[in-house]
């Protein structure tokens, strides 16, 4: 279960969302470094992350699933923000060459379906950029922030997801070492928020609150092979299989 983005644009507005906000991008942007990002797509509610992305992308689109709602973005332009079935982008193969997933993953009935759809809609070599809460950290064991809702994943765990899903996991970081405790001198954790991460991403990443996880989809090229007669056959990749046989199930269920 996710939360409803109105909820969620509610959070991001108050002292401890403004500090989230602020160290989990820092984290993003370090494990991004300078690179391009071209065309994106943002999952779930990518919203407090975008106005980072923007410079260095082409296009950004966002899809939310239906049972958040939509919170409009960007707030003085054209809307690009959809409802959407996580498991069913309406968007061609190979669209985009970055799919960012927040607030999304952990709420799913089924992580897998919705991992194998990005990967249809990323091009070859296009990554996936995962923020999911961390099982072994504070704010998951806490409700009162967006992170203690729904399932939480340990990093062996999010790498298993992306790996079933024929992604291949590039690297990770750890954002939100500072305990989930805002009181009315929330003041205090700002002054010493940046401490934490510091010391947090040192000695005590496993710890962190938030999962920061790339991932690259991979296509592998076919092989050929030959029967007894010495024929040569081809035989489909691995994704191709997968890809077949999930549309073979779609057609069934119709």
């Amino acid at each position: 279960m996710n939360l409803d983005a109105i909820s969620l644009q509610s959070w991001y507005a108050t002292p401890q969302g403004l500090l989230a906000n602020r160290f989990i991008g820092e984290s993003i942007d370090r494990l991004l470094g300078e690179r391009r990002l071209d065309a994106m797509l943002g999952m779930g509610y990518p919203h407090p992350y975008l106005e980072r992305w923007a410079p260095r992308c082409e296009s950004i689109l966002v899809a939310s699933p239906a049972e958040m709602g939509a919170a409009r973005w960007p707030a003085r332009a054209a809307n690009r923000n959809i409802l959407m079935r996580p498991d069913a982008l309406p968007y061609p193969d190979e669209s985009f060459s970055w799919v960012a997933l927040t607030h999304l993953l952990e709420g799913v009935n089924g992580p897998k379906p919705v991992l194998r759809e990005i990967w249809r809609v990323l091009k070859p070599g296009g990554r996936i950029l995962v923020v999911a809460p961390n099982r072994g950290g504070l704010w998951a064991r806490r409700d009162n922030n967006p992170f203690g809702w729904g399932r939480p994943f340990s990093p062996a765990q999010l790498r298993q997801q992306l790996e079933e899903a024929l992604f291949i996991p590039k690297q990770a970081a750890f954002a939100l070492f500072m305990p989930p405790l805002f009181g009315r001198r929330w003041e205090r954790w700002e002054r010493w928020g940046a401490a934490w991460e510091k010391a947090g991403e040192r000695w005590f990443a496993p710890t962190g609150g938030v999962i920061v996880c790339e991932a690259e989809k991979v296509v592998y090229a076919m092989t050929a092979l030959r029967d007894k007669a010495g024929v040569i056959k081809q035989k489909a990749s691995i994704p191709a299989l997968e890809r077949r046989a999930t549309h073979g199930v779609e057609k069934s269920g119709e």
